[in-house]
């Protein structure tokens, strides 16, 4: 009997939840890296005990469930899972054919339901595997790299509770893992080399903006604080019964080379040193090569964020210097109407990551 226990055969598995506090089987697998960390803050009492070393035995306190994962290899059908992890909201994509478009343009003077998700995780030791309920992104990162290569993403989860197959006192919910789940072998990547990116001073202005010849490489980071709410209900549970989220960061860090666009006189570095925030737009533009349905709709991903300028930095790209500027998302409700917008087309349905609650 061979060895038991294989990093290759490791699965990421995760279907959205219809209700706070209910786990669902899994619908999607994903083309994941990274391990939950599952830390019961198992606490040793602060004690006289007559011992040099510990002698009553430690007691649980409030646990931190978190998921550190990475896809080194992005692809548009598991976009909505970032964009949803974070953003909330119960958005369903819209098409009638095999195209689907996901479109985000979350809140800022209210608060979207947040979009929870079971998360299983395992490998080929059946009685090994973890189901995380109640996921939510605290933050996430995705990179489109130097050599217009395809795009990762890091993504840090929070977890409300957690339950194993080999447990006694939190046994799983129905059958885990959710059986007949594979990573999609023929995946569309997301390709740096088939983005466009726009920069004006407002929305309108963003048809004749597009700015060449600059681009190396970007960052887009999101961030928020997320409370855990936690209630004695009587039900002997340490589960997270809520979520309640606070200040919220979107920031958008882009490599550029040193063109007119971006140094010298009513340049973006211009903006970035003026004595008043400049308000900036910024549209990224993804258009692959592949067809999400005949004859002519793309797998494709637009990101638009107003932004403000925040630091500048030097660095250098092979023989050249290039410079970095980074930029804050800001809520505008009059130009935009908002603080971001993500819309992708791709053919990843509603029932392929989950139906949310209503």
């Amino acid at each position: 009997m061979p060895v038991q226990g294989f990093v290759r055969l490791r699965k990421h598995q995760f279907g959205r939840q219809q209700a706070f506090g209910t786990a669902v089987p899994a619908t999607r697998a994903y083309p994941f890296s990274g391990v939950p960390d599952n830390n019961l803050n198992w606490t040793d009492p602060e004690i006289n005990a007559g011992s040099l070393d510990p002698v009553a035995p430690p007691n649980r306190v409030a646990p931190d469930l978190t998921g550190p994962l990475t896809a080194p290899s992005l692809d548009y059908n598991s976009l909505p899972l970032i964009m949803c992890g974070f953003f909330g909201g119960g958005e369903a994509p819209t098409g009638g054919g095999t195209a689907q478009t996901w479109s985000h343009h979350p809140a800022s003077a209210t608060v979207d339901e947040p979009d929870v998700f079971t998360y299983e995780f395992g490998d080929d030791v059946l009685t090994d595997w973890f189901q995380l309920r109640d996921g939510i992104l605290e933050s996430f990162e995705i990179t489109g790299p130097e050599g217009l290569g395809v795009l990762s993403a890091t993504m840090a989860w929070r977890f409300g509770s957690v339950a194993s197959t080999g447990s006694t006192d939190s046994p799983v919910d129905g059958t885990v893992p959710t059986p007949s789940l594979d990573v999609d072998p023929a995946a569309v990547l997301v390709y740096l080399k088939d983005m466009g990116i726009y920069i004006a001073d407002n929305e309108a202005g963003l048809g004749a903006g597009q700015v060449t010849g600059a681009l190396h490489n970007f960052v887009l980071r999101g961030s928020h604080e997320i409370d855990q709410k936690r209630y004695a209900d009587g039900d002997q549970t340490f589960d997270v019964k809520a979520y309640g989220p606070g200040a919220r960061q979107i920031e958008l860090e882009l490599t550029l080379a040193k063109t007119d666009d971006t140094v010298g006189t009513g340049s973006e570095s211009d903006d970035w040193i003026s004595d008043q925030a400049v308000n900036r737009i910024v549209k990224l533009v993804f258009v692959s090569t592949v067809l999400a349905q005949s004859p002519s709709t793309f797998y494709g991903w637009t990101v638009t964020l107003p932004m403000r300028y925040y630091t500048r930095t030097e660095g250098e790209v092979g023989q050249n210097t290039v410079i970095v500027l980074t930029g804050h998302a800001f809520y505008d409700p009059d130009d935009f109407e908002g603080v971001f917008e993500s819309v992708i087309v791709n053919t990843l349905s509603e029932a392929d990551l989950g139906e949310a609650g209503s």
